[in-house]
């Protein structure tokens, strides 16, 4: 039976593709084995850089003359394993060896294109003609037997294979040689491949109809953390590919969520369970909100390597633990009171010590109420200052203070009870970190409660070893130590990407049944808008994924740690996709700052000029968190004035610093000349002996 049309599919990057980020990848999988499972006699060079001369022998026999820049030829395995063979000298049983070892590691490494092969189904499924066209390195036999541990009806269908006729569809001769078979004219085919080239517009050249597919080629994102020649960078970057392919109409925040989140966080999370294992620490408590995507990870890789930990979500946050860790007004407390997160006003005050502005303002003596016209003004430092030492010497606000203090310290008290956190052995805690103050709160609490409890706290960061620090109070950073970051802009970008499905943590109550639950800024309804669920799916899915491919390669050494700062880095300079997804994420910087504010909401022409021109840290910080995101989001005109914003601040540095020295210049000169005149009388005294 003639169709009038023809339907031909490329097949690898098409309808099948590899767990690894490239083919590449293939042949460090290969190298590996090599290691593990050896062919007899095979040199030591030729497993070491395998990846490398795989790559040489493929090109070689695809270009048998060196330099040559004509279309390339067909190369089977046959054809590149006998240049293999000739270069170093195997016998055939060693070649054979090899060869089959590629072909069994493609197949293990093999994964179907959902998007393309479903289509593949519809087209059968309706009557339509489909074949395939090949220019890989594997026979028509040799794809068919790969297709058929996919689909026995793909695998059924036509084969066209460059190896087996010698054709390539690069040169244009592979696809006449399907209009002949097929008995078709050009016109009357429809081919879908990879390729730009030999998959577009070769086959456009001969009149055909031609579709590119570019759902397997890597994101930027999969680009980022990828090196060719090494295996783990390969299955980071493949399993995020992997992940895409599998859900092709996964939202931003998914994509995100596998492609720049778990790989962010994966290695951190990896540390966290084997320390926790080394030092005997069987609990670990995933600190609210930033632990929630950190437990899903754990979780993940915890099945995935059988691991026996107890791992558990704990409601907490800064706003929760330092109120409750009160117990005298010091020096402590006042550093926590005038903690300015950009900003401090009177109404954050009184949120941090769980009261209404109007009833802190009622408490204040009549000269500082005077300075507080506007309770949400930003406070200057030195009334800030002032406030706060007041209120050890106000009678009544310290004692309301102190038993506002010690009611929620027993209701902390009684939820970690109903937690199990006290149940014996040393605890672990896991936040995405910076100062460690909650940390510090929470043993101050835990201590008062059982005085030879042992926290471990493990952190994505830490800018700062507290005073508080110690052996039963102690602290392992990641990814970020003390004096290594000069700027924190790094935590705005990770506290993005560490979402949870609920609001802040308030504090605690008890309800009807006994039990002690907390009590939340809000339910979590722009979180749930914004798409978190699937973010934090996404992120389950790439830990489960990559933890069990992973384990297929005893001899991996796993370098997220090196993984991190290029994904940083790609924070500094985002693209559309991270700069639209993250920068609308509703965002507090400080912790009693009640006003979610978009990280980085697009600005208008006006507010790019206000942001450049015309506004203190403190203003422009409250405008946007991120202002290369909102560069990236904003109009034509609003980024043209935004680019001018770095070199207006620098401008505006130099000229402050210049007018400075400029009123300090007779100061300093009228200084010179004392001391100059103070020496000259020194000397001259000495000179006369009555020094």
């Amino acid at each position: 039976m003639a169709h009038q049309t023809v339907f031909s599919f490329a097949i690898f990057e098409t309808l099948l593709t590899q767990r690894t980020a490239t083919v590449v990848g293939v042949f460090c999988a290969m190298r590996q084995t090599l290691h593990l499972h050896p062919i007899p006699g095979l040199p030591i060079q030729l497993i070491e850089e395998f990846p490398e001369i795989r790559i040489w022998a493929e090109q070689s026999a695809r270009y048998p003359q060196p330099g040559d820049a004509r279309l390339p030829a067909a190369a089977g395995l046959d054809a590149i394993y006998g240049r293999i063979a000739e270069r170093y000298g195997l016998d055939p049983e060693q070649t054979a060896a090899l060869r089959s070892r590629e072909y069994a590691t493609t197949q293990a490494l093999l994964v179907a294109i959902p998007e393309t092969i479903g289509r593949v189904r519809q087209l059968l499924n309706a009557g339509e003609r489909v074949v395939l066209v090949s220019d890989s390195r594997f026979s028509a036999a040799e794809l068919r037997s790969l297709l058929s541990c996919i689909d026995a009806r793909l695998a059924a269908c036509p084969c066209y294979a460059s190896v087996d006729l010698g054709l390539t569809k690069a040169s244009g001769a592979l696809f006449r040689a399907v209009f002949e078979a097929e008995g078709i004219a050009p016109s009357q085919l429809i081919h879908c491949g990879n390729d730009p080239w030999s998959d577009v517009k070769v086959p456009r050249a001969l009149g055909c109809v031609a579709e590119h597919y570019a759902g397997a080629a890597l994101s930027e994102l999969e680009w980022a953390y990828l090196e060719e020649s090494h295996l783990f960078y390969q299955l980071v970057a493949g399993t995020a590919k992997v992940y895409r392919l599998y859900h092709p109409g996964s939202s931003a925040p998914g994509r995100l969520g596998a492609g720049l989140a778990a790989p962010l966080f994966y290695g951190f999370i990896c540390q966290v369970l084997d320390e926790a294992l080394r030092r005997g620490i069987r609990r670990l408590y995933f600190v609210a909100r930033d632990g929630m995507i950190f437990l899903r990870l754990a979780q993940a890789i915890a099945r995935a390597r059988g691991l026996d930990l107890e791992l558990r979500y704990l409601y907490g946050s800064r706003r929760a633990f330092r109120l409750p860790s009160v117990f005298e007004l010091g020096l402590r407390e006042y550093r926590w009171l005038t903690e300015r997160i950009p900003t401090l006003s009177l109404a954050m005050l009184a949120e941090r010590l769980e009261m209404r502005p109007s009833e802190l303002f009622e408490q204040l003596p009549p000269e500082l109420q005077a300075q507080l016209p506007d309770l949400d003004a930003s406070l200057p430092e030195p009334l800030t200052t002032q406030l706060v030492q007041s209120f050890a010497q106000i009678p009544a606000l310290r004692s309301a203070i102190l038993a506002k203090a010690a009611q929620a310290r027993a209701l902390v008290i009684a939820y970690l009870e109903q937690e199990g956190f006290f149940d014996g052995g040393p605890v672990g805690t896991v936040d995405i970190g910076w100062m460690g103050s909650s940390q510090d709160a929470l043993y101050k609490i835990a201590a008062s409660h059982r005085p030879d409890i042992e926290i471990h706290g493990f952190y994505f960061g830490l800018f700062h070893y507290s005073l508080y620090t110690s052996q039963r109070n102690r602290k392992t950073p990641y990814a970020i130590r003390p004096n290594q970051v000069s700027e924190n802009i790094v935590a705005l970008h990770t506290e993005l990407l560490a979402q949870a499905d609920h609001g802040q943590t308030m504090g605690y109550e008890r309800a009807s049944d006994g039990r002690i639950r907390p009590r939340l800024r809000d339910d979590g309804g722009h979180l749930r808008a914004w798409g978190i669920s699937e973010f934090l799916e996404a992120a389950e899915w790439f830990a489960a994924e990559y933890a069990h491919f992973a384990g297929r390669y005893p001899l991996l050494v796993e370098h997220f740690d090196a993984v991190v700062p290029r994904l940083l880095d790609l924070m500094r300079r985002p693209s559309r996709l991270l700069a639209e997804t993250l920068g609308r994420i509703p965002y507090s910087g400080d912790h009693c700052d009640l006003i979610l504010r978009e990280s980085a909401p697009a600005f208008g022409w006006r507010e790019a000029l206000a942001y450049t021109f015309g506004r203190r840290y403190e203003e422009r910080r409250l405008m946007t968190e991120w202002y290369e995101a909102t560069l990236v989001r904003s109009p034509p005109l609003a980024r043209l004035i935004l680019h001018l914003q770095p070199r207006v601040q620098a401008l505006k540095v130099l000229i402050k610093h210049s007018l400075l020295a400029l009123r300090q210049a007779p100061r300093l000169a009228s200084a010179r000349l004392r001391a100059r005149w103070q020496t000259w009388a020194i000397l001259r005294r000495i000179r006369q002996g009555r020094a």
